[in-house]
């Protein structure tokens, strides 16, 4: 909660939604080889 307020007997109440570091997005870095692995070939 970030604040909280009462004007006119109407409660106002201001939410700072935090998510949790499971949900947060993750970078996923991707390593390259020089040649691309194809299942089933052989390489010559």
């Amino acid at each position: 909660m970030t604040e909280a307020r009462l004007a006119d007997g109407l409660l106002s109440i201001a939410l700072r939604r935090e998510l949790p570091e499971a949900l947060k997005p993750r970078r996923i870095e991707i390593a390259t080889s020089a040649a691309p692995l194809i299942e089933g070939e052989k390489a010559a």
